[in-house]
């Protein structure tokens, strides 16, 4: 399919309601309808990164109370990255130890680089190990949330990424004051430079426009409805007093954040009237809390991140009807848990909204869920050696650059424009430049040429393994029927199984290919054997990878 061809598609297909939002139907009522292979699909596709085949299936015996019990499950931290080679010596740290915790060492040339990509592997790592879990689905979504970008300490970014994964599904407001004091949120937006003799208003700024209550109409000069150019003032000024302890001189120095009284302003700080007129008293080293805890009295708080919500997992639209009984609805339970997180989610993935017609595949899959699908769904089996392990998931991670959508390396403190910018949101993430990387992507995994950084031999798709898993991988046309319901969000009109069951058979028969299917099956040792279905399996997984169906969630 050409470039033009793909657009027009998913415009038709993706764009066709984004003149009007999802049908409330039964709106936060808990969904009771049946619960079958296609509602598993949807909720695992929507909750973490290319669920299989398998899970799919626990899935529909597990239920969706069981499911959404597993998805919710509180995990133990994942165990930190490592030096994984040692082409950099590092003084401090050994091959497989990791340095998360060490001296930084710059004056080691290469050194600093080598810890950021060692960083960068793991965390494609974890999504790629995720299991049945929502934690690395909201940990991406707290990233472009409480946005950092460029920091210059991969420890800082460590410290930083492990702070939201714990706090993925638990508590908004105790997260707010965590990062607010966060090295590399201090370092992002400057509140390692605010100090009582020059506020700085970033960070307060984007506290409550970006992170908080949101920017509302504008009312009048400097007073955006939420809040007021006086708040922002007032707000920085309380925020102020937090540094970053460090000394250049010493390499084995490990930095921390921390208060220092002098740079604070103890002044009484004045909030405009959309914070009915109320007083920040001087708090010292608490005083970024009692910052918080002002902001979370607002209804705001809840219905601005609830909105956040609704549009990662279910659309980005939303009218008066959707505010009214699904977001006002969330945030009526955000605040009733004293906004902790878990219980609005697992509210919302287990709607009769959630499951409604109109949600399958109305979302253009981002970066992350469309790269990541085709590797975990699809049988990708990494290296065990660490060296190259981290190597081919530094690769991995390289490949965002081309889809616009990378860890650590975010546009703009608002984001990654499809998340917010109007009109198009979702449709950013395809475009002339993104497309052609994403076929490219596709087609290196389904024919085994991905080439990993210093590794000779390819990597890709497992194919037959995958597909052996299925009910009837051979007969023709149970195979396609299967893969399609797996992989796509939408079910395929005729013509479509049609072109789909005709690639994989090139010139045979259907008889010939379960003879060759059989063959494989019951030989799977057999290189000839295998090479003769994977040879059928590749053009068939590459013309459906193309599809504009599979862009689709």
């Amino acid at each position: 399919m050409d470039r033009r061809s793909l657009f027009s598609s998913l415009n038709t297909k993706a764009h066709s309601r984004s003149t009007a939002p999802l049908p409330v139907n039964g709106g936060l009522t808990p969904y009771s309808g049946p619960w079958t292979y296609a509602t598993a699909a949807h909720l695992l596709r929507r909750a973490m990164f290319g669920p299989s085949h398998q899970q799919i299936n626990q899935a529909v015996r597990d239920g969706l109370s069981g499911t959404l019990d597993k998805l919710t499950a509180n995990l133990p931290l994942p165990s930190p990255p490592v030096l994984y080679s040692e082409s950099v010596i590092d003084p401090n740290v050994r091959k497989g130890q990791t340095w998360v915790d060490k001296p930084l060492s710059p004056s080691v040339q290469g050194l600093v680089p080598m810890k950021e990509n060692s960083l960068y592997a793991w965390l494609m790592e974890q999504i790629f190990s995720e299991g049945v879990s929502l934690r690395e689905k909201m940990t991406l979504f707290w990233h472009n949330h409480f946005v950092v970008s460029d920091i210059f300490d991969p420890r800082y970014n460590y410290e930083y990424i492990q702070l939201l994964r714990e706090y993925s599904l638990g508590n908004f407001k105790t997260l707010t004051q965590k990062v607010t004091i966060d090295k590399s949120m201090l370092v992002y937006l400057n509140g390692n430079q605010n100090t009582n003799r020059a506020p700085n208003e970033n960070y307060a700024r984007e506290l409550m426009e970006l992170f908080t209550i949101g920017k509302g109409p504008v009312a009048g000069p400097g007073d955006y409805t939420t809040f007021t150019e006086q708040d922002v003032l007032a707000m920085a000024k309380a925020l102020t007093g937090w540094i970053i302890v460090s000394d250049p001189r010493n390499e084995t120095f490990l930095p921390y954040a921390s208060y220092n009284n002098q740079r604070h302003d103890i002044s009484t700080k004045q909030l405009s009237h959309r914070f009915n007129n109320i007083q920040i008293t001087n708090a010292g080293a608490d005083e970024y809390k009692n910052v918080v805890d002002i902001l979370f009295t607002k209804r705001e708080a809840a219905t601005f991140i609830c909105r956040k919500l609704y549009g990662y997992f279910i659309y980005y639209k939303i009218d008066q009807a959707i505010e009214d009984e699904i977001i006002n609805g969330l945030a009526d339970i955000l605040q009733a848990n004293n906004f902790e997180i878990k219980p609005v989610v697992r509210t919302l993935l287990a709607s009769e909204h959630f499951y409604s017609v109109q949600a399958l595949g109305c979302m253009i899959r981002p970066p992350y869920e469309f790269m990541f699908n085709t590797l975990k769904a699809t049988k990708f089996t990494p290296p065990t050696d660490l060296e190259q392990k981290y190597n081919v998931f530094l690769s991995i991670y390289r490949n965002f650059t081309g889809m616009q959508q990378v860890y650590f390396d975010i546009p703009t403190v608002a984001g990654w424009d499809p998340y917010h910018q109007e009109p198009a949101f979702h449709e950013i993430w395809i475009n002339s430049a993104t497309y052609p990387t994403r076929i490219a992507f596709t087609t290196q995994f389904v024919n085994k040429s991905f080439r990993a950084r210093q590794i000779q031999t390819p990597f890709g798709l497992e194919l037959p393994e995958y597909v052996q898993n299925l009910p009837n991988p051979g007969n023709a046309t149970s195979l396609v029927a299967d893969v399609v319901a797996h992989l796509l969000p939408q079910p395929l009109v005729a013509n479509q199984l049609d072109y789909l069951k005709r690639t994989l058979l090139g010139n045979l028969t259907e008889t010939q290919w379960a003879t060759n299917w059989n063959n494989y099956a019951n030989n799977p040792g057999n290189t000839q054997a295998r090479t003769t279905v994977d040879t059928r399996l590749k053009p068939f997984f590459a013309a459906l990878m193309a599809m504009p169906e599979y862009y689709l969630s």
